[in-house]
């Protein structure tokens, strides 16, 4: 099997929003959502509007083609209980 190069998987910084391949909204599009943080190899996102986070792959992030920001006042760490 031939080796392919990997593709860096990308990294945001805290409050970015970003695409999250991962979930689809109700149309069938990627959701939007603030990435918070990420722990034990999963990314924790938030939706735009506030709300719960979830978490997600962070092969399956990508960054907006016009980044935006949300300004996150208390960044928190994803619960414990949320961590395997």
């Amino acid at each position: 099997m031939p080796n392919r190069p990997r593709t860096p998987v990308y990294t945001p910084t805290v409050g970015e929003v970003v695409r999250d391949l991962g979930h689809r909204d109700f149309s069938g599009d990627p959701v939007e959502a603030v990435y918070m943080d990420t722990l034990a190899g999963l990314v924790y996102l938030r939706p735009l509007a506030g709300g719960c986070e979830w978490t997600t792959k962070p092969e399956c992030i990508q960054a907006l083609a016009s980044p935006r920001f949300i300004t996150v006042q208390h960044p928190s760490r994803p619960r414990t209980a949320d961590v395997a």
